[in-house]
């Protein structure tokens, strides 16, 4: 795969971000948090608002899945450390869960983890989400500590 293209499985392509999706971005993620959390606080999100500065520094990528030119998926990788990412912001529209889409979107941040120079991945995610849960722990994800609110997982990519 090739980070210039991004990734094609027939009508499904995983790319950087640009411009235009910036907005659609935003709110496929809000619209999932709201989903999961039944109510929204837009003061817990100011990455958001400029999702292309924020996530366009040293060590840093936002991803984004097409299919027929609309956006089905976000995922992110930040920095913790040289050798260490931190994957973020993953989100998958509801009609297209469970069809793969996840999977390549976390694949593909993986690969860009790589080539960024991380040896290891963590990322959190709520105790009470069972499907986010098993996903991470399906695709080779540990639980490495659990708080009062959340999971802490991790996965060496080397």
């Amino acid at each position: 795969m090739s980070g210039k293209e991004g990734q094609d499985s027939g009508k499904l392509q995983v790319l950087p971000i640009n411009k235009n999706f910036e907005e659609e971005a935003k709110q496929l993620i809000l619209d999932g948090l709201a989903e999961r959390f039944g109510y929204l606080d837009h003061s817990l999100n100011p990455d958001l608002d400029d999702i292309m500065t924020h996530y366009n520094k040293k060590g840093s990528v936002f991803l984004i899945a097409i299919v027929n030119k609309d956006l089905v998926a976000t995922g992110a990788i930040t920095k913790e450390n040289d050798q260490l990412g931190r994957v973020e912001r993953m989100s998958v529209k509801r009609n297209y869960r469970r069809k793969g889409v996840g999977k390549l979107m976390l694949q593909s941040l993986e690969w860009y983890a790589k080539t960024l120079g991380y040896n290891r991945l963590v990322l959190e995610t709520n105790k009470g989400w069972t499907s986010a849960l098993n996903f991470y722990s399906n695709h080779g994800f540990t639980v490495y500590r659990n708080d009062t609110r959340r999971s802490h997982f991790e996965k060496n990519i080397f």
